[in-house]
């Protein structure tokens, strides 16, 4: 015992009090407005790149010992520890300058006696003994409102607010069983306290057949979509709900016209023929209720026979029955009380609620605290007093081992251990023979669950009754399965929090069996005369009844969540905690935000200006009597339709299924399995813990905040570095709170050593780019080149969820002191600065354009608005559902203007409506055809600072990246030249063209050709009219007609790709998609094949290598003779494979290596062979498309890193060499394609660089080009000769023959076998094609 509880504890007997433990709910404890659950957060929080929960628990089990101080890395950090009195005291004196200093230590946290407890000490007093209900989901059986009526003849108490005002609402509920998809048939037709009243259309096979209903995922596995009704289907159910309305004589409902005035639903308005919504709501008395009942049974299917023809096109309303559905969450509602009176009287209202002759399901969550109290003193109970109240009593809980105890013979402590002797009253229930005494002023204990041994708890089950290890319905999940145990750290504590797991214990068996036997009806065998139908009671399970596996169990444990009660009484829901609103980010951002958001933007800095976040929760712990007791929730699911038949009703499904689960927790068998994992705080440390922990985390913010409010009064904006590592500090603080890994920014947070600190020590800390300061003025700071970014561009990393506009302005401003050393290196840097800032503004037009066309596609293909479940086969799929997973796939394209990844076939497949029409392309009524470069002048026009133009097409209005443009513009301007204006904008101009052809922005929206409400053509940009940015060819109008009326199915929308793709003279290419005999149409085209890309090569972890293929990609110009040659090689070269080696065999002998030319004579008349002798050799074409172009540009460039190091180290690096060697990439095959000269034998094993071999002088390279590009020129023969040219006259025609990818020049082809080229060329750099007969070859 701790001094501080000792010194609480010195105090007469007076002061004293026995303790007991009441099972009412503690006063002022609030009901939820939506379940509690531990996985939710806001999405205003919910990071783009969060983590996976699964993260965490993996790094529970990963060293924290750290390394020597010996870098400035996460790994080279030492670790220190630090003790949980040392933070206590920190944060009790305020001072926050030691606690801010903390963050940039690597710290491991160690716990004083005097704050935690072990939990097998002998003076904690432990009580499971309050229960609650936390959730109740009830689903009627069958059509109608049965849910929702009581089980009364009368009660003039009850009335229930009818509202159809509500077809915006979701289904929110996580947890539980419906029996069907809920997917766009749920509606919510009322509230009540704490509860929700909805109407889903089931389907009818799911109310007709159980075996149906009973397959259907649960809710937990999340695997519906929106669950709203659409809007035809919301008016036909309002209808129907009118018209069942009006029949009650009580009502003045009336409807004029039951289906409307016409068969298209939206020709006219509810409004106009019926009164339902001359009131909001519309108040039912149970007499009501029940007369609305009868009719939706009764009138159901006649009224959907009647309906209009049009309404039941989709087949939905005739596949579609009405059922009641109620929600209760967060109730917090006592049950299974000690008390019989109290027992008795809940058991009627359970049994009064609702009849449970037509519920199928039912829900519950059923919660219960565990507390925890340190005593001073045990008093024994009195021998008498427990055989006068218990009568029998047991020395085991088990029923087949127990045997009767006489307690005189039976001390109350063992002499030894001094351990109480536990004993146990007929029902198994463990009988307390000690009365632990305290102050009346002790507070419980704080109590968590032990992360790092919890899956024991969940996989250590051994049954002790015989038949239950077979009883596989008893526990959740698939037989075998493993249980999925999320955790949630709580106050950086790392291995001590919350968990929610996919099943409840696997100890609950033997009380489901029990509970099971107790009341599920027996599987029935009935003996019927031949056509006999089967009586009523058996209907339910048809012939499945027969056999030992006919009745589907009773109860199934669903899930379960343990959580601290705090967590539970903080917060209006899990997902609604003080600090998990990110209110001081929301604050500071909000600056950037228009005059739409002022108003939000003022209450936010209201709101912290009069508590912080944190000052919050602080104020709310404040209270001594804070709850700490440990929240055990087990959510089971009641089949209805299993249950005896006179155990079906509310009375007994409290007494025998209610109670006895929500009393397991405190059974022996259970608890003693629980004890040892749970973590035990003195009252003192908790809930403080989470005050001491993060103080250092709050101290910022808090200096941060004292900094940034008078630039907010002042009307100006803060630096965006500052709101994101305000949103950072937010981010840890709620993490701390919850545990939750989707708060987790992982691109900004991760550099930052936040992900690491959180997740592998717990107690934060930041790497040294970020600057700590002790005082209120720039608390914290990163300089910009520091700052994490990502891909080449140098993206911001981000934690705020912002707006692009702000993204974009972000970015722009970084760049501007952070320009990447990877892109664009072939301009200045002036021009680098412009081009990055204009790639920065095209991407926010490209995303703009996104939301154009989806905005505008869900609207015409769902009246609603919202989305489609498109990855379900949903039945009568129409055009509407094609143009939706068209429009899905287009939006994942990573060049959506583009044609990659048939980014233009998707979007035409998703703009035009009729298929008849895919074969005229991209919708464009005005015919206008733009270049890039007037699209980059249109840009300038309309985004200049000076006297712009209106805003038209193709920019959008209102978009936000029409704001980035004028801002890109500004900023371009400084780099820009200052001597005109003209060539100010023209350089800008060059940079947006640089920037759209990096983004292959080949086609952008247009305007149409509708007119303004002045008769004016409007220049509106809109998502079905297009302008491409190529020299399209026109495409003839008779050829367009022929396609569509081919007789053999054409996919028109891909040829329509493909055309536009070809007149395209900037659209990207693959070899892959042509044969070399086309090469000359593509090759000169403004861009490189698809395939040259750094993607496609496999980099190794070595730095210089990546260093060597980030530089020529850079660096890659294909205006530069060199660089065309080596593409041209490349591509070449990979129509070889796999004969790009050669044979020993074949290898010349020394003497006729003599000389340059000799040597280089002797290796290009060597036959091209695959590798035989070892498996290095590979057949991606792709591959060597980008790594034999990258591997001559190295070689050449003299400014490339592979020289740079030649030059130090007079070789190429190891590495470099064995990875391109692998591949028959290397000096040995530049020679033989006639792209470098031999100059002695050791070139068959590489040879010295620039020694053993060398490379072309300029003037050679020059010759060479001419020679390839005259060859180019000649489109029939053309292909082959350059061939030739590469691999010799043998090589070319059998490539020629073998792939056909070019035509063989025919009497070159004829006398291939016989010609060779001459031996002694006059030129080292080509191959001569000779017609005179071979020389023989000489003797020796």
């Amino acid at each position: 015992m701790s001094d501080q509880e000792d010194r609480m504890f010195e105090s007469d007997d007076d002061d004293m009090a026995t303790l007991t433990f009441q099972g009412a709910a503690r006063q002022g404890d609030q009901d939820e407005p939506r379940p509690f659950d531990l996985a939710d957060v806001p999405s205003s929080v919910e990071a783009d790149d969060a983590l996976p929960q699964s993260e965490i628990f993996e790094c529970l089990f990963m060293s924290q010992d750290g390394g020597r101080s010996t870098g400035r890395t996460w790994e080279q950090t030492k670790v220190q520890s630090v003790n949980l009195s040392t933070l206590a005291r920190t944060f009790k004196k305020g001072d926050k300058a030691t606690a801010i200093n903390l963050l940039h230590r690597r710290s491991v946290l160690r716990f004083d006696d005097d704050f935690y407890y072990d939990n097998e000490d002998e003076m904690l007093a432990w009580d499971a003994s309050n229960h609650f209900l936390d959730f109740c989901l009830v689903v009627g059986g069958s059509i109608g409102l049965h849910a929702l009526l009581p089980n009364k003849v009368v009660d003039h108490t009850f009335s229930i607010a009818l509202n159809l005002c509500l077809p915006a609402r979701l289904f929110r509920p996580k947890f539980g069983k419906l029996g069907f998809d809920p997917t766009g048939c749920m509606l919510a037709i009322g509230t009540g306290p704490s509860c929700e009243y909805w109407l889903a259309f089931c389907p009818q096979e799911n109310l007709d057949d159980l075996d149906v209903a009973n397959n259907v995922p649960l809710l937990s596995d999340r695997q519906h979509g929106d669950t709203r009704l659409s809007s035809s289907h919301f008016r036909m159910v309002v209808m129907f709900l009118a018209y069942a309305l009006s029949k009650n004589p009580n009502l003045p409902i009336y409807v004029m016209h039951p289906y409307g005035t016409d068969d298209d639903l939206t020709a006219w308005r509810i409004k106009d023929v019926s009164n339902i919504y001359s009131q909001t709501t519309w108040d039912l008395r149970l007499t009501d209720l029940q007369e609305l009942n009868n009719t939706i049974t009764l009138d159901w299917d006649e009224w959907v026979a009647d309906a209009p023809r049009t309404w039941k096109l989709d087949g939905w309303l005739l596949s579609r029955a009405p059922v009641a559905i109620t929600c209760r969450y967060g109730q917090n509602q006592p049950i299974a009380t000690a008390t019989d009176q109290a027992h008795a009287l809940e058991s009627k209202n359970w049994h009064a609620e609702r009849s449970y002759a037509h519920i199928r399901y039912v829900s519950v969550a059923i919660a219960t605290d565990v507390s925890c109290l340190r005593v001073k003193r045990w008093e024994e109970v009195p021998n008498e007093e427990i055989v006068r109240q218990h009568g029998v009593v047991y020395d085991s809980p088990d029923p087949n081992l127990r045997e009767e105890v006489d307690l005189d013979q039976l001390p109350h402590r063992h002499p030894d251990t001094r351990r109480e002797n536990n004993i146990y009253d007929e029902t198994g229930r463990r009988i307390p023979r000690l009365h632990g005494k305290s102050r009346r002023s002790t507070r419980p204990c704080g109590l968590l669950i032990n992360l790092s041994t919890i899956t024991e708890l969940f996989s250590s089950y051994i049954p002790d009754h015989p038949d239950e290890a077979l009883d596989q319905d008893a526990y959740a999940g698939e037989p075998g399965s493993t249980p999925s145990v999320s955790v949630y750290p709580q106050a950086f504590l790392r291995t001590m929090g919350h968990i929610q797991c996919d099943s409840v214990l696997p100890h609950f068996a033997p009380f489901i069996s029990d509970i099971r036997r107790a009341t599920s009806r027996r599987p029935r065998v009935v003996d019927l005369v031949d056509d006999q139908p089967l009586p009523d009671e058996y209907d339910v399970f048809g012939s499945a009844v027969d056999g030992t596996e006919g009745v589907p169990p009773v109860i199934i444990p669903s899930a379960c969540q343990f959580y601290n009660e705090i967590s539970h009484r903080i917060r209006p829901s899990a997902a609604l905690h003080d600090v998990q609103q990110g209110r001081i980010t929301s604050a500071l951002a909000g600056a950037y935000g228009n005059a739409a958001t002022k108003y939000t933007h003022n209450a936010r800095i209201r709101e912290c200006k009069n508590a912080l976040p944190h000052q919050k929760y602080d104020n709310k712990i404040s209270l001594d009597d804070v709850p700490r007791a440990l929240r055990l929730e087990n959510i089971y699911i009641i089949q209805c339709d299993s249950i005896k038949p006179e155990k079906r009703n509310g009375m007994s499904i409290y007494k025998d299924i209610i109670v006895p689960l929500a009393r397991a927790w405190s059974h022996p068998n259970i608890f003693q399995i629980l004890r040892p994992h749970l973590c035990v705080f003195a009252s003192h440390a908790f809930p403080q813990v989470y005050q001491w922990t993060t103080f250092g985390i709050t101290s910022l913010l808090e200096r941060l905040w004292a900094h940034q409010l008078p630039v907010l009064e002042a009307g100006n904006k803060p630096r965006h570095e500052i709101v994101e590592l305000c949103s950072v500090l937010e981010r840890a603080l709620a993490y701390a709170h919850t545990g939750n890994a989707r708060v987790i920014a992982s691109k900004l947070m991760r550099p930052l050593w936040l992900v690491q600190s959180l997740f592998e020590q717990g107690l934060p800390t930041f790497s040294p780019s970020v600057r700590l300061a002790a005082s209120i003025s720039n608390p914290i700071s990163i300089s910009s080149s520091d700052w994490p970014t990502s891909d080449n561009l140098n993206v911001p990393a981000i934690a705020s969820k912002r707006s692009q506009a702000y993204k974009a302005g972000f970015h722009i401003e970084l760049s501007i002191n952070k320009l990447s050393p990877h892109v664009f290196l072939q301009y200045s840097t002036q021009e680098r600065h412009c081009i990055v800032i204009a790639l920065v503004a095209l991407r926010s037009y490209i995303a703009d354009v996104k939301a154009l066309v989806a905005t505008a596609i869900k609207k015409e293909c769902s009246t609603d608005g919202k989305d489609v479940d498109l990855d379900v086969d949903h039945p009568g799929s129409n055009r509407d559902t094609d143009r939706l997973k068209s429009l899905q796939k287009w939006l994942a394209c990573d060049h959506p203007l583009g044609y990659k990844d048939k980014a233009y076939e998707h979007l035409l497949r998703a703009v035009v409506v009729d298929p008849n029409d895919f074969s005229d392309g991209l919708p464009n009524s005005s015919k206008e055809k733009l270049s890039v470069h007037d699209f980059a002048v249109r840009i300038c026009a309309m985004t200049r600072v000076e006297s712009p133009a209106s805003v038209a097409a193709p920019l959008i209005l209102t978009a936000p990246s029409t704001a980035v443009f004028r801002m890109a513009y500004a900023r371009m301007l400084k780099y820009a030249p200052q001597n005109s204006p003209a060539a100010a904008e023209k350089c800008i101009q060059r940079a947006y063209i640089i920037a759209a052809n990096n983004l292959q922005i080949q086609h952008i929206p247009w305007h149409g050709t509708s007119l303004t409400t002045r008769n004016r053509p409007t220049r509106k940009a809109v998502y079905n009219s297009w302008v491409n940015l190529g020299k399209a060819s026109i495409l003839d109008p008779a050829s367009s007609t022929a396609a569509r009326n081919a007789s053999h199915p054409v996919d028109m929308a891909a040829e329509a790709a493909k055309k536009a793709q070809a007149s395209d003279a900037r659209a990207p290419w693959a070899v892959e998609s042509i044969t070399l005999q086309s090469l000359p149409d593509f090759f000169a085209r403004d861009c490189p094949p698809d395939e040259f890309t750094l993607d496609n090569i496999e980099c190794s972890s070595d730095s210089i290598i990546m260093e060597i293929y980030e530089w020529v990609f850079a660096n890659f110009d294909r205006e530069k003779p060199l660089h065309k040659i080596a593409l041209l090689a490349g591509i070449y070269f990979s129509q070889l494979l796999p004969d790009v080696f050669w044979d020993i065999k074949d290898k010349p002998s020394p003497h006729h290596m003599i000389g340059e030319r000799a040597a280089t004579n002797a290796i290009r008349a060597m036959p091209w062979k695959p590798n035989r002798g070892t498996r290095k050799g590979s057949t991606w074409k792709a591959q060597f498309i980008s790594m034999v172009p990258a591997y001559i540009i190295a070689v050449y460039e003299r400014d490339s890193p592979l020289r740079t190091y030649f030059s130090k180290k007079k070789a190429f690096p190891g590495p470099w060499n064995a990875k391109n060697s692998a591949k028959g990439i290397g000096s040995f095959n530049l020679v033989r394609m006639g792209l470098a000269k031999a100059r002695s034998t050791r070139i068959f094993k590489g040879g010295v660089p620039l020694t053993d071999w060398i490379l072309l002088t300029n003037e050679e390279l020059a010759a060479k080009h001419r020679e390839l590009m005259g060859f180019l020129q000649d489109r029939q023969y053309g292909p082959f000769k350059i061939a030739v040219a590469l691999f010799g006259l043998d090589k070319a025609v059998d490539v020629g023959l073998t792939t056909g990818t070019y035509t063989n020049h025919p009497a070159m082809s004829s006398i291939a076998l016989k010609k060779r080229p001459a031996p002694e060329c006059d030129s080292d750099s080509e191959v001569e094609i000779v017609e005179e007969p071979t020389h023989k070859k000489q003797r020796r």
